[in-house]
Formats: structure tokens, C-alpha cells, sequence
């Protein structure tokens, strides 16, 4: 771990983000300790060494190292934070792809609303480290504290990890947590014998239906609804920031299959990916096929990622049924159409 660790922080960029501000601020006995300031957030924390600073994509991210033990702060541009948790894991994701930061076994707390913010912590392990991950949401800004230790953390390690807190932010409007629901009739743009086409919302995909699903919507998400003769029927859009990146969609997507996993006792039958672009990869699209085995019957998924959007496409039944068919192919036709342009296997 402290070889990996010291690789880590000599990897960070000297690049400086004009957003983050290092003060050296107080002696102790090992020495001096260094202030970082984030304006956007209010938040601050001390560091017992001067930590490197390396500006990503959308944000930037500080760390530093005393002895075995490991400090990072980061703050990360974040349009909806109810994503609190897929921004988390892309993160640490990251960490673990271009750092070789050894975390694993990542256990989430719940999500929790303090001080008008929503807050995450989380404990990992990996290698002989434990890792602990503290996250904050505000409307549009996520901050994320990560510590690694061996054992018990030292006393520089105290100062870090007690020197930040969410009651350091300005108390925020609770405005934007609330999730209104509202359920009216889906729109349908053909009704034939029973049989319901549908234009899914704010969307330019259309599905066939055995019969007009129910639509619900609310902040971020329509999802339309519909059991018919024993099968359930399900289709959701998901609004989760400019673009989906590739890691964002498989983080969304391996969440899910964890919680069906547990909570339906699924097994994974079959899963298939593959991804679409246009040249100079000014349209990508990324598409996954999973197939599970259930108590109830076959639970089929169908993910599609384009722009700023994640479409699920779900069925549940003990057959297949020409109805049902016909409603998982007229969904593939659509979004395949709209997104698809060059295939390529993702391996």
C-alpha cells in the first residue's frame, strides 16, 4: 500500500484550479499543516503536508500523503445531486483505474439530508488499507473527503478527517430535494386493437404496449407502467447530467443489478454491451442487454445511455408472449434508430 500510495500523489498534476485555495496554516509537532479552502462550498479542510492539486474535467481534486496514510479532497461538478452516489463511485472508479488505488468492498451508508444537503459516507477496504469516503451534495456541487490508514489513524489523521463538516456550508434550500410525483395517461400516438403506441416522454423513442401504460413523473425521471395478463411492463428515463460517460452508465447499471440481485433473488443469465459513435465521438451511445432469472420468471433489462439520458426498458413474465415481444423489439427499433450509427463491440 505505501509503494501504491506514494506512486498515487507523485502521479497528481501541479496544475492549480484558480477554485482551490492552500494556506500553509499551523505548526503542530510534525510539522506544518496546510489549509484548502473551496469557495464554491464553503467547505475547508487541513491537510498535515502540502497536498498536490490535479484540476479533472469537471472539477479537481487534491491530495496528499503523511507516512502510510493517504488524504484526498475533492470537488466535482455535480447538475443533480440526487446522482450523489453514481458521482461517488465514478470517482473512486477512477482512483482505482489511473491511480492503482487497491479499493474494494466499497459499503455505503444511507444517503442522508443534513443542514439542507444531502450527505454520503461510505467504508472500503483494499489491500491491508481501510479506506472511509465522506460525500456532500449541494444543488449543483458534490465534495468528496477520502482517508486511507492502516489500523488506527494517527493523530495528523484525526485533523483531517475532523477538520471538514457539512455545518460548514451555508444551511441550503431543501427545495430541490423534494420529488413531486405526478401520474396522468401516457401519450399515445396509435391505439389498435387494444394494442397502445407510445411516445415516451420528452423523448423521441416510441414503444408498442398491450394496452396504455401509466405514466408517472417527477425532478428527474418518467417512468411508464403496465401488467397485463400476468406480465409486468416498464420503461423509465433517467436524467443524470450533460453527458453519460461509459463509467457513469455501467456504475448506474451495476447498482441496479445489486439491488435485484438482493432484493428478487435474481441470477444473471446473459449480458451483452456494445456501443455506437460518429466520428470525432460527437455522439455516443452505449447499449447493455441483461437477462436474469427470477422466482416470478424471466426479468429482462435493456439499457440504453445517449446525451444526458439513461432509458430502461424492463419485462417480467413466465413466457414470451407475442404482445410482450413485440414490445421489447418496437424499443430496440426505436432507440436503435435514434442512437445508432457505427456498432462497436465493447469487450
Amino acid at each position: 500500500m505505501k509503494t501504491r500510495v506514494a506512486a498515487a500523489t507523485a502521479m497528481l498534476s501541479l496544475a492549480v484550479s484558480a477554485s482551490a485555495q492552500i494556506t500553509k496554516h499551523q505548526k503542530y509537532d510534525w510539522g506544518w499543516s496546510y489549509k484548502l479552502e473551496m469557495p464554491e462550498t464553503g467547505l475547508r479542510c487541513e491537510f498535515p503536508e502540502k497536498p498536490a492539486i490535479r484540476t479533472l474535467a469537471y472539477g479537481y481534486m487534491t491530495a496528499a500523503q503523511y507516512k502510510d496514510e493517504l488524504y484526498i479532497a475533492a470537488k466535482l461538478e455535480n447538475p443533480d445531486a440526487y446522482d450523489i452516489i453514481c458521482r461517488t463511485e465514478e470517482f473512486t472508479d477512477e482512483l482505482k483505474k489511473v491511480y492503482k488505488l487497491p479499493i474494494d468492498e466499497v459499503k455505503w451508508n444511507d444517503i442522508e439530508l443534513e443542514n439542507g444537503h444531502l450527505s454520503l459516507t461510505a467504508d472500503a477496504s483494499g489491500s491491508y488499507a481501510q479506506f472511509h469516503i465522506d460525500a456532500i451534495a449541494t444543488e449543483d456541487v458534490l465534495t468528496i473527503f477520502m482517508y486511507a490508514h492502516h489500523e488506527e489513524l494517527s493523530v495528523p489523521g484525526q485533523f483531517f478527517s475532523d477538520s471538514y463538516s457539512i455545518n460548514d456550508i451555508p444551511k441550503g434550500s431543501i427545495v430541490y430535494v423534494a420529488r413531486e410525483k405526478q401520474t396522468r395517461k401516457a401519450r399515445v400516438l396509435e391505439n389498435v386493437n387494444g394494442s397502445s403506441l407510445v411516445q415516451l416522454q420528452n423523448s423521441p423513442v416510441t414503444v408498442e404496449w398491450p394496452e396504455t401504460p401509466t405514466l408517472t413523473v417527477d425532478r428527474n425521471e418518467a417512468s411508464y407502467n403496465l401488467k397485463k395478463h400476468g406480465s409486468q411492463y416498464a420503461t423509465r428515463i433517467i436524467e443524470v447530467g450533460p453527458q453519460v460517460s461509459y463509467a457513469f452508465f455501467n456504475t448506474f447499471i451495476n447498482r441496479e443489478h445489486q439491488k435485484l440481485c438482493r432484493t428478487e433473488h435474481a441470477q444473471l443469465v446473459d449480458d451483452k454491451t456494445d456501443a455506437t459513435f460518429t466520428a470525432g465521438h460527437e455522439k455516443e451511445s452505449f447499449f447493455r442487454k441483461l437477462t436474469y432469472s427470477t422466482d416470478v420468471g424471466t426479468h429482462q433489462r435493456y439499457y440504453v445511455a445517449a446525451g444526458n439520458r439513461i432509458y430502461v426498458q424492463e419485462l417480467i413474465s413466465d413466457k414470451m408472449t407475442a404482445s410482450a415481444s413485440r414490445y421489447m423489439s418496437s424499443f430496440e427499433h426505436s432507440v436503435r434508430n435514434e442512437f445508432d450509427t457505427t456498432p462497436i463491440v465493447m469487450k
